[in-house]
């Protein structure tokens, strides 16, 4: 038998039992979820759990000697591609799944992963965070308050790849909890923010990590009244929509500005360009559909403005942060293909009072769904646990799966590598010790480009 050769018996192992099911297995009847949340909180947050990830990412993870070729056998695999498996393989080699199934054959001298009784997943995807920039109400790095317009601002030269105080293990913390991507947003304090990114959280530096530059532009309705104390355009909702009106409008001057120059310049070789404009060089990617437009909007009012605006200019595609008041206008959003980021905030209320669950709302208006963190609003582990809140007031399970998966994905265009388990997509995906939306159950391995970046300190061997 080969040295690369493994089995292991993950339940073995465990301190725990893996239960099935889903209903009943929440909380106890008599704990409320604030309680279970802010338990799990302290827990993330303890010194004892990032010496544990630490030790777990950095120190006991098997030696790779070669591209390493992967089977996780006997769990229960849910792909978020529609077609899922009870007692599952999936195969993984050089950073790619290469097969995946119920009846699939193991090659020689693999490493084999039993992880029978066992749930394997997608890696998450959150869709909208903040992660490496700050915590959320103290010194950020997101926000540039000394303009509200500038779209020229790239988010990859604020992040710290490891995350600031109080939390400096913020990607590893993520990473425990099943988080393998995430969308990487400027703040809202301007009405234009910059230049998003996607980040594979593995790697030690920013580049290594960024799996997609730029991925949106940013901009945020509403009311900014920061600049409104400063006597400051803009200090109405109006003022904000124009902000972004004319710097579109400029971005279009300054692109037939450079068309003219090409044109003088085959009259002329010696004819000189336009002045440089990094402001409106970054709104020509919005003007010409090149990356899609993510805005923060709260009450219908806004998320109307930012509808009209992405019809008046053709942006490429239109996502919206927060939404508290889609649920008011989820047809018009829905026939506009409007993707709403749900979060941090999930369940909102209507003017009776009466609780409204709005990703579940949306998802059956026809509106696609992602769910976020807000990272550090609610911190980024607790992905699962903002999507198991929708799951927990009536979002089907699996819509849940594919707002933290796939949905965050085809968002930016990456659904072709990320997002679910199918053949030739990258290897990330988590092994759970049981179901996702049960709080209580533990990510024990998470692969990213096929190799192991985290294991549970409660599994022991190889």
């Amino acid at each position: 038998m080969s040295s690369l050769y493994f089995r292991e018996n993950i339940q073995s192992r465990l301190r725990f039992s893996a239960p099935s099911g889903l209903r009943g297995r929440w909380f106890g009847a008599k704990t409320k979820p604030a309680v279970i949340l802010f338990l799990m909180f302290l827990l993330l947050s303890s010194p004892l759990l990032q010496s544990l990830t630490l030790k777990a990412i950095a120190g006991e993870l098997p030696k790779a000697t070669g591209p390493e070729v992967i089977a996780i056998t006997g769990a229960r695999i849910l792909t978020a591609a529609g077609q899922n498996y009870d007692r599952g393989t999936i195969l993984i080699k050089d950073g790619k799944i290469v097969d995946i199934g119920e009846n699939i054959r193991i090659p020689a001298e693999v490493r084999v992963i039993d992880a029978s009784g066992c749930l394997v997943t997608p890696g998450l995807i959150d869709a909208h965070s903040h992660l490496g920039l700050g915590p959320s109400g103290g010194v950020t790095e997101d926000n540039e308050m000394t303009d509200p317009v500038t779209p020229q601002l790239r988010i990859i030269d604020s992040i710290h790849p490891e995350g600031l105080g109080p939390d400096r293990n913020q990607f590893l913390n993520a990473v425990a909890e099943g988080v393998t991507a995430a969308l990487i947003h400027p703040g809202s304090g301007n009405v234009i923010g910059g230049q998003s990114a996607v980040l594979k959280l593995r790697g030690k530096t920013v580049d290594e990590m960024c799996l997609l530059f730029p991925a949106a532009m940013k901009m945020a309705l509403g009311r900014k009244g920061a600049y409104a104390q400063k006597g400051q355009m803009p200090m109405t909702k109006m003022g904000t929509a124009y902000l972004v009106r004319q710097a579109m409008l400029e971005a279009a001057d300054y692109k037939k500005s450079l068309e003219n120059y090409e044109k003088e310049k085959k009259k002329n070789p010696a004819a000189g360009p336009p002045p440089r404009d990094l402001k409106r060089e970054a709104m020509l990617l919005v003007l010409d559909r090149k990356i899609p437009v993510h805005i923060h909007v709260g009450p219908a009012d806004d998320i109307m403005t930012a509808v009209r605006l992405a019809r008046e200019f053709g942006f490429k595609q239109l996502s919206l942060a927060h939404a508290e008041e889609a649920y008011r206008v989820a047809d018009e959003l829905a026939r506009n293909r409007v993707t709403v980021v749900v979060g941090p905030r999930m369940i909102t209320y209507d003017d009776q009072n009466r609780p409204v669950n709005l990703a579940d709302y949306l998802y059956r208006h026809g509106v696609e769904v992602c769910i976020m963190t807000d990272a550090d609003v609610v911190q980024q582990p607790f992905l699962r646990a903002q999507a198991a809140i929708a799951v927990k007031y009536g979002l089907d399970p699996e819509m849940a799966l594919k707002a933290i998966t796939i949905n965050p994905a085809r968002l930016v265009g990456l659904e072709s590598r990320l997002g679910s388990l199918e053949k030739g997509k990258d290897a990330d995906l988590v092994v759970w010790s049981g179901d996702l939306f049960d709080v209580r159950q533990q990510a024990l391995r998470v692969f990213i480009d096929g190799r192991e970046v985290f294991r549970s300190p409660q599994l022991s061997g190889n």
